[in-house]
């Protein structure tokens, strides 16, 4: 729900957001949403009760007439400008998330509340019925109507609103100034519903286009208005010429307040016209069909390959001719395309999705809808059922088609200093067998670049874990080469040569067993690592060896059983054999590792999976996948008895040797009921125990090289002037220079230690944030495909307007903003009074109409049916007219969330006793980026010398917006999110741009052109 339609509701009259306004939101929600509900709802409400979690959660149990639930969660959080609510729809687990904007006064909040209730309610019916949402709003101003003359569920919203207002105007509960307020707004809105014709009676022929086109929605939308709302219909849906002088008066302050207040969202937002089709849609401006997106993502990969390659010729005849390009720099994509600036060098190796092997991403098209909003793609065109999973196919083709916007390079990137300080770009292209090329080609990077290339490496066994973790072998190499530093300077013999050896040993990748090897021979050194150091650094610095020897098993055991001791990750990218092994354990449990599971257990039909860990999260439950995937394979009636369940505590990885010879292996753990010794088997291993947080691997060599001459590295968390997370930003000082980098996407939810160090709690404050934005109820997380593209949105328009000369709108923070930290809401007697009597945590009693507040509720009405002459204008005239496939952060989710609990049903295999033992999770070492110090000192890859100045003209600025105050947002096709989650309306004929043919673009000549 956004701000728009409604001239009461100015920007700048909003007041600002913090907990203390959020409690008072929170609770006023709990005291009205049964009035509200009431109203809204009507007959198909049975009951709602309210209720509470231990930390303070509100949520209400739904119960309707079909006799079907519903759980429906309200908070108050910060929202960007111009959105005062939205609903994250969970139609999977039947879950409801109600985000209220912070800023919103509460005297408005019944209103949200009743457009929140309303819009659910459609989503919830058209789902149970397996219907995708009508794509079109009925109700907006103008004369045209959509071919398919029903209301959409932001149709059903705006009538939840009107209802409401009826209501109130009616209420003697509520003064004479309150009715009329409720009054002069039910009628302020019949403007932009399109239910009152806005032209003027002189223009005959334009009145009564409009005035026809009122009065089909108003007998559409007439099942689904109140008595009240119809009474008041008849009294204000007339041009103001025929309206009494008090509704006249009235109507003309709406309508002033109105066009100030869009001038005030123009002059702040800026748009720009988009002409190009949308991500997903055929020239004409149409969904492509179901059945057509498998074979248009082989053709769209196939024209990004073209581009690629034509973007390696521009750039490689540049380079032949002694230019350096200077060229804005992106390295990754995925979702954070939504961001994609047209001007900018893209290079990504088209990964996770365009090579994950299973059927789609893991949220069904109502939980994503959403990004019809923030991608600009219609989910539902991909999916028979609104409750099915998104097609990996529809994914591939929105990615595609968004990296050809701009010249895009088929390969990874590095960043590195070139021998004048400048900062390079590194890039090699990838061959269809997947493997680099050998030469590099040299970017000079023109501003900040942007790192966007997802999931963080996976965690190894055995990795320490706790208040003193340490999560891989490159922090543990690091952690010691520290101390040996501090031990150099107290002049120990042999600390500088050992530090320099670690470091030459790190970034040359050598294994894990010869580096523990070293420390471990020189024992006066080893000791000196501990000596003298507090409690908490001594545990450290002994968990640094734990990790280095947890690394050398999984190196050991993935060097004597090729093939079938796997990161999660090369599952997921389909870099493996299901067939080279028949059982498999896979250790972890979260949204990665029940992923993984379903690949191999699809991809190889004799295959057994126990999955080893702690119990599943319950966000698992919420999403589409999981639910499906333990009903099909696991040990319920009717499943194929292949999916097993172990709760258990998993160390290190353990191999032996069988009968014949061959590396097996092996997890022993505790059965939690007879606490029995048991040993689940296996000949397949796949480790997915979560995530670790180093830099991104395009940054590792560049922070090398910053530290080996002497700079500093910094971080600070992004995010814009709503308060909204855009990322992180680090700053590499150096020589006197500083180069600024921003991560985005889905590793920027994963900050490095070695800049955000453990220490300040920032990970789980920001990890916190991500939770409390999107509960486990929503079936999605922070780091999602649908969340990602929101943020890299938001983050384009935020550079957009930076660029500007907007100071404010990137603001680079070292905490979380207050308006983030939950309310400590607690049990307020004082509050619950207005519902009649006490609620009990997590229970709730039946809500009762409240005292005062919002409003009142008022009972359903019965009304009379449409006069005879009404119903036949009924007939229409035919006018033209959406890992996880993430998984959440690793520190456990602080909410409990009132659902059952995960149904496992292990069951026996020949090689597996299951068993519910909790686990921790456990954490991997990333693989060292080898590379030269500096662009200047390469043995196989000559670097060329930087030119002080680009002989090549940089790329053209986009062209300014109708708003000048801010040009060239690069928020995909929208400009500011308006209308919710609804995309614009599909033109009938879009013919600028075709789909992608098979002929070789020529250099310099985009698509279509």
């Amino acid at each position: 729900m956004d701000t728009s339609a409604d001239p009461q509701i100015v920007m700048g009259t909003l007041r600002p957001g913090g907990p203390a306004q959020q409690q008072d939101l929170v609770w006023a929600a709990r005291r009205d949403m049964g009035a509200v509900a009431a109203v809204v709802l009507g007959d198909r409400l049975t009951s709602l009760t309210p209720a509470q979690t231990e930390d303070g959660r509100q949520y209400f149990v739904l119960q309707d007439n079909r006799g079907e639930s519903a759980q429906i969660w309200v908070d108050a959080i910060p929202l960007t400008t111009g959105a005062i609510a939205d609903t994250a729809t969970n139609t999977a687990s039947q879950n409801y998330v109600i985000r209220v904007s912070d800023r919103l006064p509460t005297a408005m909040l019944g209103r949200v509340l009743a457009h929140e209730l309303g819009e659910l309610a459609a989503v919830r019916e058209r789902a149970a019925d397996g219907l995708v949402p009508v794509r079109e709003d009925l109700l907006r101003e103008g004369a045209e109507l959509p071919a398919d003359r029903q209301l959409s569920a932001s149709d059903r919203g705006r009538i939840g609103e009107l209802n409401w207002l009826a209501g109130q105007s009616k209420d003697t509960g509520l003064s004479s100034r309150q009715q009329l307020e409720a009054r002069a707004q039910f009628s302020a809105l019949l403007d932009p519903y399109g239910i009152r014709p806005t032209v003027a009676l002189s223009d005959e022929a334009a009145f009564r286009t409009q005035e026809k086109a009122a009065r089909v929605r108003y007998l559409v939308s007439y099942a689904s208005l109140s008595r009240d709302s119809v009474s008041l219909l008849e009294d204000l849906a007339h041009p103001m010429e025929n309206l009494s002088p008090a509704d006249a008066t009235a109507l003309q302050a709406s309508r002033d307040a109105a066009l100030r207040a869009e001038r005030q969202v123009e002059a702040f937002i800026g748009r720009r016209d988009v002409t190009m089709p949308m991500p997903g849609y055929d020239q004409n401006g149409l969904p492509l069909p179901r059945d057509e997106l498998e074979p248009a993502a082989e053709r769209w990969a196939e024209y990004r390959a073209q581009v690629s390659e034509r973007t390696v010729r521009t750039l490689e005849g540049q380079l032949a001719e002694g230019q350096l390009p200077l060229r804005k720099v992106v390295i990754g994509g995925g979702a954070s395309l939504t961001g994609r600036d047209p001007e900018a060098l893209l290079v990504d190796g088209a990964g996770r999705w365009h090579l994950d092997p299973g059927a789609g991403i893991v949220q069904s098209a109502d939980q994503d809808r959403d990004l019809a909003q923030w991608m600009g793609v219609d989910p539902y065109s991909a999916v028979e059922d609104p409750r099915h999973r998104i097609s990996i196919h529809a994914v591939r083709v929105w990615e595609d088609q968004l990296a050809t916007q701009g010249d895009v390079v088929n390969g990874h990137a590095r960043l590195r200093l070139g021998q004048n300080g400048e900062l390079l770009a590194e890039v090699r292209t990838l061959g269809e067998d997947g493997a680099q090329s050998a030469t590099p080609l040299w970017v000079a990077c023109d501003g900040t670049p942007s790192i966007a290339t997802g999931l963080t490496p996976e965690l190894v066994p055995g990795m320490p874990r706790g208040e003193f973790a340490v999560e891989s072998r490159g922090e543990a190499v690091r952690l010691i080469s520290d101390r040996l530093r501090e031990l150099e300077g107290q002049g120990f013999a042999g600390a500088g040569e050992m530090r320099a050896w670690l470091t030459r040993a790190e970034r040359s990748g050598t294994d894990a067993g010869t580096v523990l090897g070293a420390l471990n021979s020189y024992a006066e050194l080893k000791d000196a690592l501990s000596a003298g150091l507090g409690a908490a650094d001594e545990t450290r610095m002994g968990n640094c060896f734990t990790a280095l020897d947890s690394t050398r098993k999984w190196e050991a055991a993935r060097t004597a059983a090729e093939g079938r001791a796997l990161l999660g990750d090369e599952v997921a990218e389909s870099r493996f054999d299901p067939h080279a092994a028949q059982e498999w354990i896979v250790v972890g449990s979260g949204g990665t590792a029940v992923a993984n599971a379903e690949i191999i257990l699809i991809q190889n039909p004799d295959a057994h999976v126990t999955i080893i860990g702690s119990r599943p999260p319950p966000a698992l439950q919420h999403q589409v996948q999981f639910p499906a995937m333990e009903a099909k394979f696991g040990h319920g009636e009717g499943g194929e008895k292949r999916l097993s369940f172990v709760e258990a505590r998993v160390g290190a990885i353990e191999t032996y040797q069988d009968e014949k010879g061959e590396t097996r292996f092996q997890v022993p753990y505790v059965e939690k009921g007879t606490k029995e010794q048991r040993v689940a088997r296996s000949d397949g291993y796949v480790t997915s125990l979560g995530r670790t947080n180093p830099l991104p691997p395009a940054l590792q060599v560049l922070a090398d090289e910053v530290r080996d001459r002497g700079g500093e590295i910094s971080g600070d968390l992004l995010f814009d002037k709503d308060d909204q997370y855009i990322g992180y930003g680090l700053t590499f000082a150096v020589d006197g220079r500083e180069h600024r980098v921003d991560v985005d996407g889905a590793a920027s939810w994963q900050l490095p230690r070695e800049i955000f160090t453990p220490e300040t709690g920032i990970q789980g404050q920001l990890n916190g944030m991500g939770v409390r934005g999107l509960p486990s109820e929503t079936g999605n997380a922070a780091p999602g495909f649908s969340p990602i593209a929101r943020q890299s949105a938001l983050r384009a328009r935020a550079v957009a307007a930076a660029a500007a000369g907007d100071p404010e709108a990137v603001r680079r923070l070292s905490t979380i903003p207050d308006r983030w930290r939950r309310p400590d809401l607690g049990q307020d007697q004082d509050q619950d009074q207005h519902t009649g009597k006490e609620t009990d945590k997590g229970t709730g009693t039946e809500a009762k109409p409240p005292a005062a507040g919002t409003g009142s509720a008022t009972p359903h009405q019965e009304k009379a049916e449409p006069a005879p002459e009404r119903e036949r204008e009924q007939e229409r005239e035919q006018d033209q007219v959406p890992e996880q496939e993430q998984d959440q952060v690793r520190e456990p989710d602080p909410e409990p969330v009132p659902t059952p609990e995960s149904a496992t049903a292990p069951g026996p295999s020949p090689t597996t006793t299951p068993s519910p033992t909790p686990s921790p999770t456990t954490t991997t070492a990333p693989s060292p980026a080898p590379g030269p110090a500096s662009a200047s000192a390469s043995a196989s890859t000559p670097t060329p010398t930087p030119v002080p100045a680009p002989t090549t003209p940089p790329a053209p600025a986009p062209a300014p917006s109708p708003a000048p105050d801010i040009p060239g947002s690069h928020l995909w096709q929208m400009g500011v999110p308006r209308g919710g989650g609804n995309r614009h309306p599909a033109p009938v004929r879009k013919p600028e741009q075709q789909p992608p043919g098979h002929e070789r673009p020529e250099p310099g000549v985009d698509m279509g052109e």
